[in-house]
C-alpha cells in the first residue's frame, strides 16, 4: 500500500513539474512572440490612425447551459480579437486562426456615442449598447498561454494589460457619466425591468 502512495505522489509531482515548465516556456516564448507582433500589426493596418493605438490582445469566452432533466450540457464559445486602445476610443479587430496563420475581419468601432454603459472590473470589462443590452464582456490578460484549441496564442502583455484596465476605467467614467449613470447595479436593474 505505501508503495503505490510514494508511485502516486512521485506521479504528481513529476506532472507538476512537466506543466509548469511548459507553462514557464510558453510564457517566455510569449513575451516577444510573433503572434504578439501579428496583433500590433493588424492594429497598424486596419484601425485608422493604428499607430497611434496601444494594441492588445483580447477575448470573450461565453458560456451557455442548456439540457433538462438529468442530462446537462454545458458550451463555451470563444472569440479573440486585437484590441486596439486610447482615450475614450476603442477598436475590436475579430480575429480567426488557420494553422499558423492569424486572419482578421473589419474593426468595430465604440466610443461614447455609441456606448450606453460600461462596466470594468478587475481583469474584465462588460460593453453595453445604448439600451443598457450587454454586447460584450472582453478580456485582456497579462498571460496568455497555448494550453488548448481555445487557447491559440502565445502572448505576455503585462504593460499592455495594466494600461488596458486603466483605459477601461476611464472609459467607464466618461460612457457612464454620459449618459447619465452614477450606479450600475441599479441601471442593469432598470434595464431587466423595462424588457
Amino acid at each position: 500500500m505505501t508503495t503505490y502512495i510514494i508511485i502516486g505522489v512521485a506521479a504528481v509531482v513529476v506532472l507538476f513539474v512537466i506543466v509548469y515548465i511548459k507553462m514557464s516556456i510558453d510564457e517566455k516564448k510569449g513575451a516577444n512572440s510573433a503572434e504578439k507582433q501579428k496583433i500590433k500589426d493588424i492594429v497598424r493596418q486596419v484601425v485608422p490612425g493604428g499607430e497611434s493605438y496601444t494594441a492588445a490582445y483580447g477575448t470573450r469566452e461565453e458560456l451557455t447551459v442548456g439540457g433538462g432533466g438529468r442530462t446537462v450540457t454545458t458550451t463555451t464559445k470563444y472569440w479573440y480579437y486585437a484590441v486596439a486602445f486610447r482615450p475614450g476610443d476603442l477598436y475590436l479587430v475579430p480575429l480567426s486562426f488557420e494553422g499558423r496563420e492569424i486572419g482578421h475581419s473589419a474593426p468595430i468601432h465604440f466610443g461614447k456615442e455609441n456606448l450606453g454603459m460600461v462596466d470594468a472590473k478587475k481583469g474584465y470589462t462588460v460593453l453595453f449598447d445604448k439600451d443598457r443590452k450587454e454586447i460584450l464582456t472582453l478580456y485582456v490578460a497579462e498571460s496568455n498561454t497555448k494550453d488548448d484549441m481555445y487557447h491559440p496564442v502565445n502572448i505576455q502583455q503585462k504593460e499592455e494589460a495594466e494600461a488596458f484596465a486603466q483605459f477601461a476605467q476611464s472609459l467607464m467614467q466618461d460612457v457612464n457619466g454620459a449618459n447619465g449613470i452614477t450606479d450600475i447595479k441599479a441601471a442593469k436593474k432598470e434595464a431587466k425591468k423595462n424588457k
